[in-house]
């Protein structure tokens, strides 16, 4: 695991956004990997039982477009290089390397680390550190804390140790100068990561476009040995460096700054190996390419990369990271200023940080990916959370964190593709001279469809009245269905004159005479049935038990058989 992805482990009350092997998992769930919208997401929690349970369906997730705000300099920042991210006894800091006059800044945040930072530039600690300072790593090894920084021209160029003891607040480090192990010459970025016990370091030599390992065989106290590996990958005025393990094989991906495109070593399965590279392209959207981090996220492996001249690229690694991975330049966000150090990201609640070192006007850019709003619910604290429906396209992050807070916390998170459903009409509610027939059909072709009436045509013909619904599936397999009512106008006249005078003197519903059984029931105003007859009786003459009625307007309701929906409405009496 690199540096750039210890943060995961760290950081406060976040949640991981690394996904767990489920193997070993305490924290677990399934779900489908792909829904359409609106169709419901019914998540399974397989976990352990737990204290509490916070779900978000919809968390910050590194697919997104970032949103970004530029933090003005305090006044304790020069030319800011690098920067890594700690947490203390819960409180948070952040060492920055000024480049400019060879001096660490220190930022500590307190229990908030979105909060106001209290801001000490510590100088250059008595001439130890060089100009043209760069990398920058704080490690907690053995109840200790240390900060490395790397930088220096030429026979400047050096690995310097700062130990802060029991406690990162200690405003007094002892300095170390390991001096220049490993042939450096102008080294840029810094990475240490103690595997099987033992500390591995890297950087890479822009002067010289080669790498160099240190090993601390005595632990980080001691003075580690220095070996340059040369040149394996066509490295060009190399940068930014970031080893990752994956699948049982360590990776190193670093930025080339002159040759506009990105390396990477492979190491097989021990970062002592001697390693093999090659380059991994983006010369199309990367010009030089400074830092990078890569991480995985949920399920996928994302990179970013800062390009010096002010924006931010993407990589996205499809196949794993022995592929060429999609580079996709994000653009300017949060006002990049010849941006150089990318920190690690990190979660805090359901967004995404990164912070931004820019050198040139001396500031910090804080970058986030916030959760979206596009799941209901949007989250939920049941242990079985309710079904989860999705109302716009996309790739949607579901995070799960059990015990937050505890030392026992644990969280799982899964990527869902959300596909987007089709749209049809099936027009208007519609009316058809009784004996005639209409078609239906929907606006477009899709690849398949469900008739009420069991038909799987595109379009069906019906003369009956009836309320017909479909449901089609377009090519990515959604549904979403739509439903039209045919009514027969069957002629039903809204007034008669029985009067005696031998014209129109019943009420006579023509379409009735070939539906014998066909009832009629006709209604006063205060709803009393003045009427009630099938259409085999013959027609309805305006009396009631014998006894004409009053002109007026009365309402009436006809049942015809293979007609689902009853004829309402008013006919009037006049004499």
């Amino acid at each position: 695991m690199s540096h750039k992805n210890v943060l995961f482990y760290i950081i406060l009350t976040v949640l991981s956004i690394l996904n767990t092997n489920p193997l070993h998992a305490q924290a677990l769930f399934t779900a489908a990997d792909t829904v359409c919208i609106d169709d419901s997401l019914i998540i399974v929690n397989q976990s352990r039982e737990a204290a509490s349970y916070y779900w978000n369906f919809c968390s910050g997730n590194l697919a997104y477009i970032p949103e970004g705000e530029n933090l003005s300099n305090s006044g304790t920042l020069n030319g800011p290089a690098f920067i890594d991210f700690a947490e203390d006894n819960e409180v948070y800091y952040a060492f920055i390397t000024n480049h400019n006059d060879g001096t660490v800044t220190r930022n500590t945040y307190g229990a908030d680390f979105l909060s106001e930072p209290t801001s000490v530039n510590m100088g250059n600690l008595g001439g130890a550190l060089p100009r043209h300072l760069q990398g920058i790593q704080v490690v907690h090894d053995n109840s200790e804390w240390y900060v490395f920084v790397i930088g220096g021209q030429r026979e400047e160029s050096r690995l310097v140790r700062l130990d802060f003891g029991n406690s990162l607040a200690n405003n007094s480090p002892a300095v170390n100068n390991l001096g220049n192990i490993g042939a450096l010459d102008y080294p840029v970025d810094l990475y240490l990561e103690s595997v099987d016990g033992t500390w591995i370091g890297f950087t890479v030599n822009k002067n010289t476009n080669t790498t160099t390992r240190f090993v601390f065989t005595g632990g980080l106290d001691s003075p580690p040995i220095g070996e340059n590996l040369g040149n394996p990958a066509s490295l060009n005025s190399p940068c930014g460096i970031l080893p990752i393990y994956e699948n049982g094989n360590w990776y190193m991906f670093i930025s080339n700054y002159d040759g506009h495109e990105i390396s990477r070593l492979e190491f097989g399965s021990s970062l002592l190996s001697t390693p093999s590279g090659s380059t991994i392209g983006g010369s199309a959207v990367l010009h030089y390419p400074f830092d990078l981090t890569i991480l995985r996220d949920c399920e996928r492996t994302y990179g970013f990369v800062l390009n010096r001249f002010n924006d931010i690229v993407r990589m996205e690694f499809y196949n794993g990271l022995n592929s060429d991975p999609e580079f996709t330049s994000l653009g300017e966000i949060g006002s990049l200023y010849n941006p150089q150090g990318i920190s690690d990201v990190f979660r805090v609640g359901d967004t995404l940080f990164t912070f931004v070192a820019n050198i040139d006007n001396s500031t910090l850019t804080r970058m986030y990916f916030p959760g979206c709003t596009n799941a209901n619910p949007a989250s939920s604290t049941e242990r079985n959370p309710p079904p989860v429906f999705y109302d716009e396209p996309g790739t949607y992050n579901v995070n799960l964190v059990i015990d937050e807070g505890l030392p026992q916390q644990e969280n799982y998170c899964l990527n869902v593709v959300v596909l987007d459903s089709p749209e049809f009409s099936l027009g208007n509610d519609t009316i058809i001279p009784a004996g005639t027939s209409i078609e239906l059909s929907p606006d477009s072709v899709y690849s398949a469809y469900d008739w009420s009436t069991g038909s799987a045509e595109q379009t069906i013909t019906v003369s009956n009245s009836g309320i017909y619904s479909l449901t089609i599936t377009n090519h990515l397999g959604c549904k979403a269905d739509d439903e039209i009512e045919v009514i027969l106008d069957i002629g039903i006249p809204n007034f008669f004159t029985p009067n005696g005078d031998g014209y129109n003197d019943t009420w006579l519903i023509p379409f009735l005479l070939n539906e014998p059984d066909a009832e009629i029931f006709v209604f006063d105003r205060f709803g009393n049935t003045v009427a009630s007859y099938k259409a085999e009786d013959g027609e309805w003459d305006g009396t009631s038990s014998g006894r004409s009625l009053p002109e007026g307007t009365y309402w009436y309701l006809i049942s015809v058989p293979e007609i689902k929906k009853p004829y309402k409405g008013q006919v009037t009496i006049k004499r």
